[in-house]
C-alpha cells in the first residue's frame, strides 16, 4: 500500500503546478483584455480601409491592372502565417497550422504547376510570424520558408509591420507572386477563435473566407470618384499603407486569440489540478485512516496479550 508520505509529496507537487497555472491564467487574462480593446478600436478602420481600396480598384482600375489581375501568371503564392512564439495556449497554433495545411493542399495554385516551386514541388512560399509556424514549416517541409519574424505579443505598433509589408508588396509588384495570403486566428470571443484565410492580393471581393469575420461592405453605387493627379498615383500612395494596415489587423486578431486561448487553457489546467488535489486528498485520508485503525488494533491486541 502506498505511504501517506508519497501522497503528501504528490499533493504538494500538484498544488505547486496549480499556483503556476493560476498565475499564468491571470497574466493572460490581463493581456487579453488589452488586446481585445485594441482590436475592437481598430476593426472598423481596418475594414473601411480595405473597402476604400476595393472601391477604387473596382471603379477606376483597368481589368488588366496588376492589383486586380496579376500579369506574371507565375501560379506562385506567398503565405503570411501567424502563430505564437510559445505553447501552452490550447489548440490555438494547431488550428492555424491545420488551416495552412488545408490551404496548401486544396487551394494553393502552386499545386497546379509542379515546376514553379523549385525543390519544394507543389508548395507555397511562407513568411512566418511566430516561432511555432516557422518550426512547423522547417520540420515538415510543407511550404518553403523564405522569412521568419518574431511573434508580436505586446505593444504592437504599425511600424513593426513595415518589414513584412515591404517584403510582400515588393515581391508581388515585381511579379514574383500572383497571390499574397494571410492565415491567422480571428478573435470572436474569449472562448471562440476562428482560423481564417485572408486574401490580401490581388484585390477582390473574396477577401476573408469566413462570413463571421467581417460584415459585407455597403454598396456605393452611383458615386463618382475624381482622382488628382491620377488614379495610378493615388493607388500607389495608399496601397502600401492600406496593405500594411491589413497585416497589422491580422496580427492584432492573432494576438487577442493567443492570449484568450492561453487564458482558457490555463484555467482548465487550474481546474484539473484542483480536481486532482481533491482526489489525492481523499485517497490520502483513506490511507491515513486505515493506518490509524491498524495501529489501534495492534495496540489493543498487545494490551490483551499482556493481561
Amino acid at each position: 500500500m502506498s505511504s501517506t508520505q508519497e501522497f503528501r509529496r504528490r499533493i504538494k507537487s500538484v498544488n505547486n503546478i496549480k499556483q503556476i497555472t493560476k498565475a499564468m491564467e491571470m497574466i493572460a487574462s490581463i493581456k487579453m483584455q488589452k488586446s481585445v480593446k485594441t482590436i475592437a478600436e481598430a476593426r472598423a478602420y481596418i475594414q473601411n480601409a480595405w473597402n476604400i481600396l476595393h472601391e477604387f480598384s473596382k471603379k477606376a482600375l483597368p481589368e488588366d491592372h496588376l492589383l486586380v489581375n496579376p500579369a506574371g501568371h507565375t501560379n506562385r503564392t506567398v503565405v503570411i502565417l501567424i502563430t505564437s512564439d510559445r505553447g501552452l495556449c490550447g489548440s490555438y497554433n494547431a488550428e492555424v497550422i491545420k488551416k495552412f495545411e488545408n490551404f496548401e493542399k486544396e487551394e494553393c495554385p502552386c499545386n497546379n504547376n509542379e515546376k514553379v516551386c523549385g525543390n519544394f514541388t507543389g508548395s507555397c512560399d511562407v513568411i512566418a510570424i511566430g516561432k511555432v509556424g516557422a518550426a512547423f514549416v522547417n520540420r515538415y517541409k510543407i511550404g518553403k520558408l523564405i522569412a521568419e519574424f518574431k511573434g508580436f505579443e505586446n505593444n504592437i505598433a504599425l511600424d513593426d509591420i513595415i518589414p513584412i509589408s515591404k517584403l510582400t508588396n515588393g515581391e508581388y509588384l515585381a511579379g514574383h507572386y500572383d497571390r499574397v495570403v494571410l492565415i491567422y486566428s480571428h478573435f470572436v470571443s474569449s472562448i471562440k477563435q476562428i482560423a481564417v484565410t485572408q486574401k490580401l492580393l490581388p484585390i477582390s471581393e473574396d477577401h476573408i473566407d469566413t462570413e463571421e469575420v467581417w460584415a459585407p461592405a455597403e454598396e456605393n453605387e452611383g458615386i463618382e470618384y475624381k482622382f488628382e493627379p491620377s488614379i495610378e498615383e493615388v493607388i500607389d500612395g495608399i496601397l502600401k499603407q492600406i496593405l500594411r494596415v491589413q497585416i497589422y489587423g491580422a496580427v492584432l486578431e492573432a494576438n487577442a486569440s493567443e492570449h484568450s486561448a492561453r487564458m482558457v487553457a490555463m484555467k482548465n489546467s487550474t481546474d484539473n489540478a484542483s480536481s486532482l488535489i481533491d482526489e489525492l486528498t481523499l485517497v490520502y485520508n483513506s490511507i491515513r485512516q486505515s493506518n490509524i485503525t491498524t495501529e489501534i488494533s495492534e495496540i489493543s491486541a498487545a494490551a490483551e496479550a499482556m493481561k
